[in-house]
């Protein structure tokens, strides 16, 4: 009787830890979930004007421009363009905008 007992009793324990991890790994899913949610409005807090997808930062010639994840147009901030152009005059950017800047 004592070890039918036992055998319960081990269940029971087996059974509360089980139920114990799978509510910890449950917590940990949903903290992954909200952190990963939460990375991602930060890094993709503008929106490509032309398909809606966020736009990604990217390094082109040491500068940072904004890239959509969707349709892979590359977006340029307020004097983005002038320093594109003038890190290679003799590209035909460069000399587009030392023609018509």
């Amino acid at each position: 009787m004592a070890n039918k007992w036992d055998e319960r009793k081990k269940a029971q324990e087996d059974e509360y830890f089980v139920k114990k991890e799978r509510e910890l790994l449950a917590k940990l899913k949903a903290k992954e979930e909200a952190e990963t949610k939460e990375s991602l409005q930060k890094t993709c807090h503008m929106r490509c004007p032309k398909c809606g997808e966020p736009l990604k930062a990217r390094s082109f010639q040491k500068i940072e421009i904004d890239q959509c994840t969707g349709c892979n147009g590359i977006w340029l901030d307020a004097g983005e363009l002038e320093a594109v152009a003038g890190k290679d005059e003799s590209s035909w950017l460069g000399k587009f905008w030392q023609k018509n800047g």
